[in-house]
């Protein structure tokens, strides 16, 4: 009897001593659960889940949406890869932290008097007692902001390249301007082997940790590059996609006639080719092709680490969370870009499977990747950190049809705006021009509806103006992004303001 009250008061210690020190809870099963977040950059909706394009091939991201809950109506909260990741890092909306452009990851903390407040989402596992480790392009630099407690090597992402370009420079783009050629769009199979690609290195690190002891719950991020320009991969992922049977994007050549002109001026990115250039070079087909090549390639790394976790301990205890930072244009609307407020920049795939949540699930319910960090504190049984804008996503995992009267907003620019619920977008934009799409009736957003039938639609916009913040935060301190005019004079008008 002694000998048993004193295993019991050993056991007492230990686990008080556990809680105390690094303030984890528990789950149900007392066992803490680890995250493994996963993301994917440029990747638009293009996968077999979301029936995106005919041609995808994305068989381990359809697998695990298939194993937890896909959300087919999830958005991004800036188009753009450094306000985007700042956003789901952080746990705040752009107009709230004024990050709406780049910002280097060193700067995020010191944006505003909200950023300063917060704890992004490893630094806030770490403070309960998680042991924090990521690889590959997490926040906009790597983890220039330091919120790691373990991170890989940094390769050079949009490498390896060839000595030279293969299909495409900017300065001989249909739109070339002097000093405004930054971009590493082009496409073909390079280089010869897997193992070259930053990518698989990424996915190499998270492998072998996963097949590691660690002797705290973990929160493991691994950010994959590809579909991000350029599209080069090895050619085994172009053979994938034969070019002769690749199907290009719904296009029309009077889509952007119904548009209000700020629109057209936040939409035209000198560097990227146009789709008029596209076709006229018989270019538009090879182009998709180097695309979906690489959206191929960054699905099998993923699948390489999901299959490391199936084979790990932690198969049973790990949450998975998968996702992209924003969309990208193929085509539509005339352009290859990602930067606008159109659907095709903002839809993204959002995926979360792993214990406590049913197989087999889809929401249509308007979500955003705002919404991921207080989503992971509940299903991991944290405190929900006050600071966050978004909201937890488990009344939809625990029932796909509970009411969900909440448009997803994504910003561009302080007063830039666009709305969706399940059926409409409503864009306004600062000089208080707007758009309109139904997209039961429209899924392509070829004609405004606040043109032709404004007045039929009143309802719907009072309905959605109503989330729109009247007091944005202002353009943070120290953004930047030269890829565009109206930008470019933006971030000067802003400057002034705050000076």
């Amino acid at each position: 009897m002694k000998e048993q009250k004193s295993k019991i008061l050993i056991f007492y210690i230990l686990i008080s001593g556990f809680l105390i020190s690094g303030n984890t809870q528990l789950t149900d099963d007392n066992h803490p659960y680890n995250v493994l977040l996963i993301t994917v950059d440029d990747l638009n909706d293009w996968t077999g889940g979301l029936n995106g394009h005919p041609n995808v091939i994305t068989p381990n991201m359809d697998t695990l949406g298939e194993s937890g809950i896909l959300f087919t109506n999830t958005h991004t909260q800036a188009p753009l890869c450094g306000p985007s990741r700042a956003s789901f890092m952080s746990g705040l909306l752009p107009t709230t932290s004024g990050i709406y452009l780049h910002i280097s990851d060193d700067n995020v903390k010191e944006a505003n008097e909200a950023t300063l407040r917060t704890l992004s989402l490893p630094e806030y596992f770490a403070q309960h007692g998680y042991k924090t480790m990521g690889a590959g392009k997490l926040w906009h630099g790597n983890d220039g902001a330091n919120t790691f407690q373990e991170y890989g090597d940094r390769h050079e992402w949009f490498g390896p390249r060839p000595e030279e370009r293969i299909n495409y420079d900017p300065k001989e783009g249909p739109n070339y301007v002097e000093g405004m050629d930054g971009t590493s769009t082009d496409w073909g199979a390079f280089p010869e082997n897997d193992e070259e690609m930053p990518d698989y290195k990424y996915a190499s690190w998270v492998i072998e940790r996963l097949e590691q002891d660690h002797d705290k719950p973990f929160f493991m991020g691994v950010g994959f590059v590809r579909p991000h320009v350029p599209w080069y991969v090895p050619k085994r992922w172009y053979d994938m996609h034969p070019v002769e049977g690749v199907q290009t994007p719904p296009y029309k050549t009077d889509d952007m006639d119904d548009v209000p002109d700020i629109a057209h001026q936040m939409a035209f990115m000198p560097p990227m080719p146009t789709t008029e250039y596209l076709k006229d070079n018989n270019q538009w087909e090879a182009m998709v092709q180097g695309y979906l090549a690489s959206v191929t390639w960054a699905d099998h790394q993923i699948g390489r680490v999901l299959d490391a976790l199936e084979k790990s301990k932690y198969a049973d205890n790990t949450i998975v969370v998968l996702f992209s930072d924003h969309g990208y244009h193929l085509g539509e609307k005339n352009r290859v870009s990602k930067m606008s407020l159109w659907e095709r920049d903002t839809h993204v795939p959002l995926i979360f499977a792993g214990p406590g949540i049913e197989e087999g699930l889809l929401s249509s319910r308007p979500t955003g990747l705002i919404d991921i960090y207080p989503t992971l504190l509940e299903l991991c049984n944290l405190p929900a950190n006050p600071d966050n804008d978004g909201r937890s996503l488990m009344p939809l995992i625990d029932n796909v049809d509970e009411e969900w009267p909440y448009p997803v907003m994504t910003a561009f620019g302080p007063h830039n705006i666009t709305l969706r619920n399940e059926r409409y977008r409503y864009t306004r934009y600062e000089d208080g021009s707007e758009e309109v799409y139904d997209h039961k009736n429209d899924p392509n957003e070829w004609e405004n509806l606040a043109l032709s039938r404004r007045n039929r639609i009143l309802p719907m916009i009072d309905q959605m103006e109503v989330f729109i913040p009247k007091n944005p935060a202002p353009l943070a301190e120290n953004s930047n992004f030269g890829m565009n005019n109206y930008f470019k004079e933006q971030m000067e008008i802003w400057r002034n303001l705050r000076n």
